[in-house]
Formats: C-alpha cells, sequence, structure tokens
C-alpha cells in the first residue's frame, strides 16, 4: 500500500476568470494581473497559515488549519485584487479530509470545492454547508444560500453559500455554471408513454428520442477538444491504450472537413486528470464542445464511457456507455468519432464514411504495439525513440502492411537526433515514408513527414509543397502539416503572408504545442514582426519542457539584436545556461554570435572557441552566423558550404534569415542559393 498521510482541512480554490482570452487580447496586461494575483496570495496565506499546495498558474489549491482562516484569507484577496489592475478572481471553499499519497493532494473533499468553485464569477466567494456553520455566528460574516446544486460525481445536492460582505459579488443562481450534472426531466417521449399506450406512438416516441435528444439547442461553432481518457483499470502500464485510442478519436475527427477545429494531442495531453471544468479547458483551448470519458478493461471485456458538453450551455450533447470486447479495440476510435459527428450536427462527406470507418490492421496485438510505440514517441527523449522504434518494428512484424507503423518509423529517423548525423538518418526516413505511402497513398501522416524531407533535405519545394498540401486536405486539422507547409512557403520565399497564415492555423489547433508555437514565433521574427514575435515567444515560456527553455531566451535575444536594443539583447544572452546544452542548437554558440553583434568580441571568441572544442558537432550553420557577425564571412561561407554537404537541419532557413544579410552579394552565396533551389 503506497505511503497516505491523511489530515482535515479547510480548502480554497482560486481561479483567475477569462485568463486565456485576457492572455490572447493583451499578454502584457495579463501577466500584470498574474503577478499581483501571486503577490497578493503569497501576503495573505502567509498570515491566515495557509499553503499552496498545487499552483495551476491562473489558479490554486490551499488549505488552512479552519474555516474561519480560510474565509478571512478568502475576503482578504478579493479585496486587494480589487484595486488596478483588478484580478477578476473566483472563489471556492469546503472543508473535509485530505491525504497524500506518491507525492499528491487526493481526496473528495478537493473535488467538491473545485466544483463550488466552478460556480462562481469574478469578485466571488462561494462555500459548502459545513464551512457556514463553522462561521454562521461570527459577526464580520454575511452570508446568504444560493440553494442546491448537483455536482458531477458528487451523490447527494450540496447547498452553497455565498459570502455577501460589502465589495463582494452575489451570483445569480439561474446565471451560474460549472461541474454540474444535467438533471433529466420527463421527455416528450415518456409522456406519450404515460398518456397513451398506442404502439405506433410508443415507437414515433423512440425515434423521436433516438435521432434528436443528443443534439438539440447544438448551433455553435462546429470545434472541439478531445480530452485524454482516464485509464480506470488497475494496471497503469496500459494507460498507453486509454491515451492511444484518445488519439484515435482525436485523427478521426481531425480528418472531417466539416468541423472548424480538432484540437491535437499535444495540447490536451496536459489536461490528463485535471481539476479544471469543461468552460475553463475550453475557453483555454478556444473550442465550445468538450468531450471527455474512461476507459476500464475488466479481463476480455473494455468498458468506456463517454460525454459531449456544450461548454456555453453546460448542456450534454451525447453521452454513452459502452461495452467492447477486447477483440473490438480496433473499433471504439471509429464508433465514438461517429457518434460526436452527428452530436455535432457535422457532416461527412462519402471519402470521409469511407476513412472513418477504415481500420490499418485487424491484428490486435499489432494495434497494441503500434500504441506504445506512439506513446513513447510522444514521451520524447533517445531512449524513448528507441523504445518506440522497437514497438512499431514489433507492430510491422504481426502485420506487414502497416501503414501507420512504417510513418511512426519514418518519424523515428526524419526529427529527431539519435545520434545519428542527417546523412545517416534520413535516407533512412525515406524508406519507411516510401514504404507507408505505398500501403496508402492517402495517408496524411505520411505526407506529412515526406514534405517535411523533401524541404529540409532534398530542397525540392515543389514537391513539398504539394505533398503537404495534398496532407492538409485529407486531415484539415493536421497541424504538422499546417506548420511544414508554413515553412515551404516562407523559407522558398513564395508566400510570406500565406506562409503565416498556415503558422497560425497550426497553432490554433495545437495551441499548447511548444515546437508549433517555436515555429510560428521563429518565422514572424524571420517575417520582421518583431513585437509579435516577442509576445508569441514570451507566451511559449509557460508549457516550453525543460530541456528547452532556454529557445525562448536566445530567440528574443535575436529579436532585440535586429531592434538594435543591445541592452536588452544582452540580458537575455546573458540568462543561457553554461557548460551544457545540445550540440544543434547549442546556447553558447547562440551567446557567442550575441556578444560578437553587441561588439564584446573578445568573449564572443573565447567563448566560441571553447564550445567548438567542447561540442565538434555544432551545426556549420550556426557556425557560420558567428563567423558573419566577427567579420569572417570567408570562413562562413566555408561553413555554410558544409552545411549544405552535411544537409545541416537548419540549413532550408537560409534565405529568410537576417544573419545573412551581410553576405547576400556574395557570389559564393548565391551559388548555394541555386544549389538549394532557392536563387
Amino acid at each position: 500500500m503506497p505511503q497516505q498521510n491523511r489530515q482535515l482541512a479547510a480548502i480554497l480554490f482560486t481561479d483567475i476568470v477569462g485568463y486565456t482570452s485576457m492572455m490572447q487580447q493583451d499578454e502584457e496586461k495579463a501577466v500584470a494581473i498574474v503577478k499581483k494575483y501571486i503577490a497578493v496570495l503569497k501576503q495573505v496565506l502567509a498570515t491566515h497559515s495557509g499553503e499552496v499546495l498545487n499552483d495551476y498558474g491562473d489558479g490554486s489549491l490551499c488549505v488552512f488549519p479552519s474555516a474561519t482562516e480560510a474565509v478571512k484569507a478568502a475576503f482578504e484577496i478579493q479585496q486587494q485584487l480589487q484595486s488596478v489592475p483588478s484580478v477578476p478572481l473566483r472563489i471556492g471553499l469546503h472543508s473535509g479530509e485530505i491525504f497524500f499519497e506518491d507525492g499528491k493532494v487526493m481526496g473528495d473533499a478537493i473535488n467538491v470545492a473545485s466544483r463550488i468553485q466552478s460556480l462562481g464569477q469574478a469578485n466571488t466567494i462561494l462555500f459548502s454547508a459545513e464551512i457556514h456553520n463553522k462561521i454562521k455566528n461570527q459577526a464580520s460574516f454575511t452570508s446568504v444560500s444560493l440553494g442546491h446544486f448537483h455536482f458531477k460525481n458528487v451523490d447527494d445536492p450540496m447547498e452553497v453559500f455565498a459570502l455577501a460582505n460589502e465589495g463582494l459579488v452575489v451570483p445569480k443562481k439561474e446565471q451560474m455554471s460549472g461541474k454540474l450534472k444535467e438533471i433529466k426531466k420527463n421527455s416528450f417521449r415518456q409522456k406519450l408513454i404515460i398518456t397513451l399506450s398506442v404502439l405506433v406512438l410508443l415507437v414515433a416516441g423512440f425515434l423521436i428520442y433516438k435521432n434528436f435528444s443528443g443534439t438539440t439547442g447544438f448551433t455553435g461553432d462546429k470545434t472541439i477538444a478531445v480530452l485524454p481518457f482516464e485509464n480506470m483499470g488497475t494496471d497503469n502500464g496500459e494507460e498507453y491504450i486509454s491515451d492511444g485510442i484518445t488519439q484515435d478519436i482525436i485523427n478521426n475527427l481531425s480528418k472531417i472537413s466539416s468541423l472548424q477545429k480538432v484540437i491535437g494531442w499535444l495540447s490536451v495531453k496536459g489536461f490528463k486528470k485535471t481539476i479544471k471544468s469543461p468552460k475553463q479547458i475550453a475557453d483555454e483551448l478556444g473550442v465550445v464542445a468538450i468531450l471527455s470519458g474512461s476507459i476500464q478493461r475488466q479481463g476480455d471485456k473494455i468498458h468506456i464511457v463517454a460525454e459531449l458538453i456544450d461548454v456555453n450551455t453546460n448542456k450534454r450533447l451525447w453521452g454513452e456507455d459502452y461495452n467492447y470486447d477486447s477483440k473490438d479495440i480496433l473499433s471504439i476510435q471509429s464508433s465514438v468519432a461517429g457518434e460526436i459527428v452527428n452530436a455535432l450536427k457535422a457532416s461527412l462527406t462519402p471519402e470521409e464514411k469511407k476513412e472513418l470507418s477504415k481500420h490499418y490492421t485487424e491484428n490486435v496485438e499489432a494495434y497494441k504495439y503500434y500504441l506504445r510505440g506512439r506513446n513513447f514517441w510522444n514521451a520524447g527523449g533517445p531512449d524513448n525513440f528507441d523504445s518506440a522504434e522497437a514497438n512499431y518494428k514489433r507492430a510491422i512484424q504481426l502485420e506487414p502492411n502497416y501503414a501507420l507503423a512504417y510513418a511512426g518509423l519514418a518519424d523515428c529517423y526524419d526529427v529527431n537526433y539519435r545520434g545519428l548525423s542527417q546523412l545517416e538518418r534520413v535516407p533512412i526516413a525515406k524508406i519507411y515514408v516510401g514504404k507507408a505511402l505505398s500501403l496508402d497513398s492517402n495517408l496524411s501522416e505520411a505526407l506529412t513527414t515526406l514534405g517535411f524531407i523533401q524541404q529540409s533535405f532534398d530542397y525540392k519545394w515543389a514537391d513539398a509543397k504539394m505533398n503537404l498540401e495534398k496532407a492538409i486536405m485529407l486531415n484539415p486539422n493536421n497541424s504538422a502539416a499546417h506548420m511544414f507547409y508554413g515553412l515551404v512557403l516562407i523559407n522558398s520565399g513564395s508566400d510570406k503572408n500565406k506562409a503565416l497564415e498556415e503558422f497560425k492555423k497550426a497553432v490554433d489547433i495545437d495551441p499548447l504545442s511548444y515546437y508549433v508555437n517555436w515555429n510560428y514565433s521563429r518565422n514572424l521574427y524571420f517575417s520582421g514582426q518583431y513585437d509579435l514575435a516577442i509576445q508569441q515567444f514570451n507566451k511559449m515560456k509557460s508549457f516550453i519542457p525543460i530541456s528547452q527553455k532556454f529557445i525562448p531566451d536566445f530567440s528574443l535575444g535575436l529579436i532585440y539584436l535586429r531592434k538594435h536594443e543591445y541592452l536588452t539583447a544582452k540580458e537575455f544572452f546573458d540568462k543561457l545556461p553554461l557548460g551544457n546544452g545540445p550540440e544543434i542548437d547549442n546556447p553558447q554558440i547562440m551567446q557567442s554570435y550575441g556578444y560578437a553583434i553587441i561588439g564584446d568580441t573578445i568573449k564572443a571568441k573565447g567563448l566560441f572557441k571553447e564550445t567548438l572544442k567542447k561540442y565538434p558537432n555544432v551545426s556549420h550553420y550556426r557556425n557560420s552566423q558567428v563567423y558573419i557577425a566577427l567579420g569572417n564571412f570567408e570562413e562562413a561561407m566555408n561553413q555554410l558550404e558544409l552545411g549544405y554537404t552535411n544537409r545541416d537541419i537548419h540549413m532550408f532557413w537560409i534565405k529568410v534569415d537576417p544573419a545573412f544579410d551581410p553576405i547576400r552579394n556574395d557570389s559564393r552565396f548565391k551559388a548555394l542559393l541555386k544549389k538549394m533551389n532557392l536563387d
């Protein structure tokens, strides 16, 4: 049994209302608001013996030793947050037992507190009867009952109170929404059954219910996020199945052209086991419908529960319990995706109907190995990439014509390094992607990989453009295809504005993917839109992996160099980590470049020499930039020609990267552009 530490506590949940929208409209203001909220929270907690157990960025889970201290703290927080810049915070409180298991705080009381908080509006403090009973005789508090609410996953209705002290908002019950159950009332069909026993009417009532009950009233944009299905089984080692089925539902939905937006896996995976409400998640991701569910394996049976919520009305558009035999696992994603299409009133073309029912293998074990491979691939890192490759190959041993598994293998050699050079690994990727397309010429994933290879390795811009356009046609919500298509358009110099539109589409589909955001940010920089690039790089800091934290800093340093704000640029270059880092995008190389442009050539040369000694495989492309900054144009061209020969991953930026402006008229540079089909 895991070690547990149980205690009674007053639980306080906070959430900044509309924070995601705030970030999109005015990022500077949003950052100021968060800073103020954090400062006030820390100060008040210290005064009232409170403790933050979880920090969610735009909200927190806190505990107090007593209900009185918790309510006092809540009131003081709201009072202080009303001064400029005011913070639109909602607070929910409940008291009960919490416990800690494997470093995580858990307990039913936490779930109840989060549900109470979800009902709130800006400048509200809501709490349960348990809190109310402990403070009702205290003259300093004024509270009113808002009535009883039926919360999700809470058996009995709960009475909720609002603190009504001066300066606080007391919401009206009819205007409140949150994590509530759908209260089912007698349907028209049920009334007909009660009043009429005529068989014909019974059948008609059933048909009316079956065809319309799930979709009545949904008129919003057809935009959806599929949250990670929760693995309810006892074997955590099978979580790859629930994650894999979630991804396959996303992939099926993303191919339907009448759905305006289907959020990608990289952006929804962070909401696994979230306590955020569907409305909060929808606001963050820019959608109006949320699909959530759970998967439980029991022997040879798989039990799935799923429901679709319209977040604007908090209505349940569709919900179902499924029981499958294990051998039917291949049909789950198609079944659920089909139901979602109906619930959202989306239309299907004949080709999309055919695609929706398509299985890439009938071998259940091969499918499971494929899911394992994709799970390792998504985790990232050399060891995980090796495991991904092994599982994809095992899937192919069981199913030799498994196109998706071949596409997965291509990615294992295309977009990561694994100790191999471009010249060593990309030809292997081309073999695998060719095999995938020979089995299915309409496989969007493989066409996307091929399009990237053709521009970054072969410099066949027209072919890359054609294949990426086809990938997008087959899967309009393929964020990688939109991103790589944007790269073709901007790097070849064909259409900068259209390129930025494609990057923006990719970000809309996968708003929390650091890789997608990085590409968009970097190409805003290449396009000379420096202020927008600064906003975008700052935005991605909140969700970039720790191993990549240096990327926004050196990128911001480059932008401020272009803006001739050298002191600010130097601050960012000084932040870069010393003594370690990857060889391809090495932070010390970027420091060398930055210091050279600023004018500190002695420091730049010393750092450059030291880094080349430690990291002999640094990109020739990056080396050439430092030589340009130091005024050694001949060696810069030598490095670029080596970069072309070795197919350095960055070389396809060469036409648009402003670092090369000083040598654009050099005859060797022009000849190199011609060899890369960029003249």
